[in-house]
């Protein structure tokens, strides 16, 4: 099929028509398990449609025969989000550690694979890992965030905490889970009144979200009085 072709799939794409473009990819007579630059366009189709299986399947092919690195590394790190969407966090976890044993230390990264490790109950390495990405960008919200989540949580240092939390905030401040996070780490400190009002915006704000929902059942029936930091 010519390169016009494809690239009418591509300009589909980026208008947001990821059915047609699909079909266009679909139409090739290349098959994609030889054609990675194709396996990764239809995967990105399949996850706007959020066909995450297809899309993982496709990523793999991917991931496991392509040379392009820039490719390469953006389907790694679209792979592990996908891993992670379907519970599959060793997988995940593995595609970032590839990301960064190629070269691609990016904060991105490292907050993604401090997540997982979080995830598999090893604070410890993923205290490292948001520290890495903070060296790497100082203002990066995910790791801010992450980092001062995890400070509060294990209870290491929680007047860092509140502050890495607030600043997350006052990046995003319409990011609600940065909200919880600070409302959390308010909680940790003793101030029980403020975590109390930041966990209850965040939940007006996703009132489907169970993380939140715990929390501030946490907060809202532990007796502990407001201490002053």
């Amino acid at each position: 099929m010519s390169v016009d072709f494809r690239e009418d799939g591509l300009q589909l794409y980026n208008e947001g028509r990821y059915s047609a473009a699909l079909e266009i990819f679909l139409a090739e007579e290349t098959d994609p398990a030889e054609d990675t630059e194709l396996a990764y366009y239809m995967g990105l189709c399949h996850t706007r449609l959020g066909e995450k299986d297809d899309a993982i399947r496709l990523l793999h092919q991917v991931v496991g025969s392509d040379s392009h690195l820039i490719r390469l590394y953006q389907a790694r790190m679209l792979l592990s989000w996908l891993l992670v969407e379907n519970n599959d966090i060793e997988g995940a976890e593995q595609q970032l550690r590839e990301v960064l044993q190629e070269g691609f230390e990016s904060p991105q990264a490292w907050s993604a694979l401090g997540y997982c490790q979080w995830r598999r109950g090893r604070t410890d390495l993923a205290l490292e890992s948001y520290r890495e990405a903070l060296k790497l960008d100082d203002g990066n919200p995910n790791a801010v965030n992450g980092l001062g989540y995890l400070l509060a949580d294990s209870g290491e240092d929680p007047l860092a905490a509140i502050e890495l939390c607030r600043k997350a905030v006052e990046t995003d401040p319409d990011n609600m889970a940065y909200r919880d996070s600070l409302g959390w780490a308010l909680f940790r400190a003793g101030k029980t009144s403020e975590a109390i009002r930041y966990l209850t915006e965040a939940l007006s704000n996703r009132p489907g979200d169970d993380t939140i929902k715990g929390h501030l059942e946490a907060v809202r029936t532990h007796e502990q009085p407001d201490s002053k930091i």
